[in-house]
């Protein structure tokens, strides 16, 4: 008698579909049956273009390297879910575990949708609005008040649009939606509250300078010039 375990399982199909979205290592997919979620899947290494011979060198020999996303992301989550109550608004991107896709492993995660896709902030840097800078600002407030370790706040990481709560669209708001996590071979932002306030101070210097906005170092804010 076959064993069930023997039997092929279906996987996610997403090969049909249009990538929402690509970067150097992940190439991320709106889910097909979840329009609230996305997929985020690790490409393979020949396909990770454009990268550093030393990244992709160091990679192929220490397979670890390439999931080390994955795991500081879940680490940071965790973290946060484990210290904020029912009534905190979380500043990153809920997750929901891993999945096997017919492209390789999928990790899951919410969908910030603005009457289709969210807007980067990237996207919108030339055309940003006082209220979408006051949501930028609250959401930069959370990220400190919730110590988050987020080692990649690049402009293209952030967000505007609205989140599904319960089967309700939410409010308007600005979420980090990649790029949290301590991911430095180092991991200097771990070390206490203080260490992971400084990284975030560059950050958001490093942001501003690629934004065109300016950032009060004692507010910890960001203004328009």
């Amino acid at each position: 008698m076959p064993n069930s375990f023997d039997v092929a399982r279906p996987v996610l199909k997403l090969g049909h579909l249009t990538a929402l979205a690509e970067g150097s290592q992940r190439v991320i997919y709106v889910h097909p049956h979840d329009p609230n979620k996305l997929v985020k899947v690790l490409k393979t290494i020949p396909d990770t273009k454009g990268r550093a011979r030393l990244a992709t060198f160091t990679e192929r020999h220490f397979p670890r390297i390439r999931t080390r996303w994955a795991r500081k992301e879940y680490t940071e989550y965790l973290r946060m879910m484990l210290r904020i109550t029912v009534s905190d608004v979380p500043p990153i991107t809920h997750m929901f575990g891993f999945t096997f896709t017919d492209l390789g492993l999928g990790c899951v995660t919410e969908n910030v949708q603005d009457d289709g896709l969210g807007q980067t902030l990237y996207a919108m840097r030339d055309t940003l609005t006082a209220p979408d800078l006051a949501l930028l600002n609250d959401t930069i407030s959370r990220l400190y008040r919730y110590d988050i370790r987020a080692s990649d706040m690049t402009a293209r990481n952030f967000v505007f649009g609205h989140r599904d709560y319960a089967g309700t669209k939410g409010p308007r708001e600005c979420v980090l939606a990649d790029g949290f996590g301590d991911i430095h071979a180092i991991p200097v932002r771990s070390w206490g509250r203080w260490a992971n306030g400084l990284g975030l101070d560059d950050s958001c210097k490093r942001l501003a300078v690629k934004t065109g906005l300016q950032w009060d170092a004692k507010h910890r804010q960001f203004t328009q010039s």
